[in-house]
């Protein structure tokens, strides 16, 4: 049997830690066709039931203490959070393709339990910081180590998994340095977006769930209506915990390479984003490596990654622009060279020229997946506004059936959008192919933004046994009821 001990780790069995182990082994290899496109990386097995327990002696890398903090990141009024080491964004991870990871996260919150995801990391399931689906909450005044080897690289992010933790503060950029990196920069900096609330999340929450200030006309019909951009009104936007009074600025020089590795960490807003007078070439998507591809300026999802680089035309100032699709407001950066001050450019830019698109993503090496028994899915994302409940085939998370599935499956998924919103679906444990016209070089995915009334089909190899959640990242969505979970066992 497992137990939690005082210092609120999972103690694991011993057959769990051999099943662990055993994982371990076979991880490496299958990494490896992973990063050169021709499969998916295996982490570690495991039930919820058997989250590994890491004895705590050994030093950590990182030690994490989640506590309410007081947050004012635009500069314009003081709002209760909750923050990891006091500080929004949490801490930057920044570790090296190959090692182990360990880190201690305490819960000094008096009265409420939290959870860490690492988002889009291949890792043991009991490791994933999902409560109740791959683990359990880490108790008030209690502690957790995580511990997985890193079996990639690439740009990610970690938030906290429980209730609407992650909308007051409780996330940060997740860096994985690759061993053997071809892409050759000057300047390696992250780009994390946000959106901020001056009133508590939940009291949002409810206030949606009383139903939408203007209901549907009568005989209105829904291939009539316009898709709705966005439904939390935000009181900021934010590029790096700031906001437009005081925005993040960096220093480079003219002629220099700057990666930007781009993290939609908002709860609930889609950005369109440029950099005042110079294209983005994308060279990243959720992590990994894709042919280059030169575009205006990008749209993204909550929880996707990008890694765009720019080389700065010139002496001056340059505004990278983070808009959210409804227009509502923006959040800025600015890149300048030595001899130029920064000055943010507050005008709402337009957005002409190309977009990026899933249909432009070529992973680098084909990306057939092995072969295995087909198991197909449809699920149809639905939702009731006036109700404020959102579901996968009718089910309202959590009490849901399981996607019961075997190893080995090659499993097929077509999600069909049946609303007027956006929906970013993201699968833990895994990455998919987007099958969206691009063949046999179909991208490596964590999260695919659904529009509305459209469809997408994705697929993945069942090669990471355990209980993995797959839910829509719009943080109010997953909260109303948008979620799922695949269950396999080795």
């Amino acid at each position: 049997m497992n137990g939690q001990n005082g210092d609120g780790a999972i103690r694991m069995s011993r057959r769990g830690l051999l099943r662990m182990g055993a994982a371990g082994l076979v991880g490496g290899s299958l990494l490896a066709r992973a990063q050169t496109g021709f499969g998916q990386a295996s982490a570690q097995p495991g039930p919820n039931t058997e989250a590994a327990y890491v004895p705590r002696p050994r030093t950590p890398q990182y030690r994490f203490r989640v506590g309410a903090t007081t947050l004012n990141p635009d500069g314009r009024r003081a709002t209760p959070g909750i923050t990891i080491n006091g500080q929004y964004p949490g801490p930057e991870i920044r570790v090296r393709e190959g090692s182990m990871l360990r880190i201690e996260v305490e819960n000094t919150l008096p009265d409420e339990p939290t959870s860490i995801h690492w988002h889009g990391l291949l890792l043991p399931a009991g490791m994933d910081g999902v409560p109740d689906v791959s683990g359990f909450p880490i108790a008030p005044r209690q502690v957790f180590v995580y511990e997985y080897p890193l079996l990639q690289s690439g740009t990610y992010w970690y938030h906290s998994h429980w209730q609407l933790q992650e909308q007051i503060g409780m996330a940060g950029p997740f860096v994985i340095e690759a061993r053997d990196e071809p892409l050759r920069v000057d300047h390696d900096i992250v780009v994390m977006l946000g959106d901020w609330l001056y009133r508590s999340p939940y009291a949002a929450l409810t206030a949606l769930k009383k139903g939408p200030a203007k209901p549907m006309a009568a005989g209105a019909k829904m291939a009539d209506m316009k898709p709705d951009l966005a439904d939390i009104e935000y009181d900021a936007l934010l590029l790096n915990g700031r906001g437009t009074r005081d925005p993040w600025t960096y220093q480079a020089r003219p002629g220099e390479r700057i990666r930007l590795r781009i993290i939609n960490a908002a709860a609930s807003t889609y950005f369109r984003l440029r950099l005042d007078g110079h294209p983005l070439a994308i060279t990243h998507a959720d992590g990994l490596a894709v042919e280059a591809v030169t575009v205006d300026y990008l749209q993204m999802g909550m929880a996707e990654t990008y890694d765009a680089v720019v080389t700065l035309s010139g002496s001056g100032s340059y505004t990278l622009h983070a808009v959210a699709v409804d227009g509502s407001g923006q959040a800025i950066g600015v890149l300048h060279t030595p001899d130029a001050a920064a000055k943010p450019n507050l005008a709402m830019p337009t957005f002409e020229g190309r977009a990026l698109s899933y249909g432009d993503l070529r992973a680098v090496a084909p990306t057939a997946l092995p072969p295995g028994p087909a198991r197909p899915f449809t699920l149809a994302l639905q939702g009731d506004m006036a109700k404020y409940v959102w579901t996968i085939n009718g089910q309202v998370y959590p009490k849901t059936d399981p996607l019961l599935i075997r190893q080995g499956d090659r499993v097929q998924i077509e999600l069909r959008n049946e609303t007027l919103m956006w929906h970013p679906m993201h699968l833990h444990g895994h990455f998919f192919r987007v099958l969206q016209g691009a063949g046999e070089r179909a991208p490596f995915k964590h999260t695919v933004n659904v529009a509305p009334r459209e469809t997408v089909r994705i697929e993945f190899t069942a090669d990471n046994p355990g209980r993995w959640i797959f839910h829509c990242h719009n943080l109010y969505h997953l909260e109303a009821g948008m979620a799922r979970v695949f269950e396999y066992e080795a």
